[in-house]
Formats: structure tokens, C-alpha cells, sequence
């Protein structure tokens, strides 16, 4: 009986450890930008982006990172045809 509750004791040692062992420390979450915002700073919204690529298990899917991709999405919407970074010349003719 007594080498029963040895085995249990040590096997629930060995559970308990591992579980504690699992936990880890969530690193501190900076301020929440908005989407407004991100659109307004060029700079820290190509930054962001860039932190969130170079890290997206962890980063990709935060409130900050969203808000910013949605930010350059909503630039790049905005952005008129025919710009000479894309090599168009002409702008398109629709509803001829």
C-alpha cells in the first residue's frame, strides 16, 4: 500500500511540475494604437509592420499589429491610379 501512494505522490509531483513548467511570463503589451493614428504616422506604421513580420507566431495577430496593417491597407486604397511608382502612364478608362 504503502509503495501505491509512493508512485501516486511522485506522479503527481512530476505532473504538477510540468504544468508549472509550461507557464510562461506574457512580455508587458505597449499602448493600443488605432487605425487613425497608424494612418497619420508613416514612420511608426512601417515599423510595426516590420516588428510584426520579423515575429508573426507571437506579434502577428496583437491589436497593434492589426490596426497597423489595416492602417497601409488603408492607404494603399486610397492611393490614386496611374502613380509613377507603378509605371502606369495613362489612367484606365472606365465606363467607356
Amino acid at each position: 500500500m504503502r509503495e501505491k501512494t509512493t508512485i501516486v505522490s511522485v506522479g503527481v509531483s512530476g505532473l504538477v511540475i510540468a504544468m508549472l513548467a509550461g507557464c510562461g511570463t506574457r512580455p508587458a503589451q505597449e499602448d493600443v494604437r488605432s487605425i487613425d493614428w497608424y494612418e497619420s504616422h508613416a514612420t511608426e506604421r512601417t515599423e510595426k509592420l516590420k516588428d510584426c513580420m520579423t515575429n508573426p507566431r507571437t506579434l502577428d495577430a496583437t491589436p497593434d499589429c492589426v490596426n497597423a496593417s489595416r492602417a497601409e491597407n488603408n492607404i494603399k486604397a486610397t492611393t490614386k491610379w496611374a502613380t509613377p511608382d507603378e509605371g502606369v502612364r495613362t489612367e484606365p478608362s472606365i465606363g467607356n
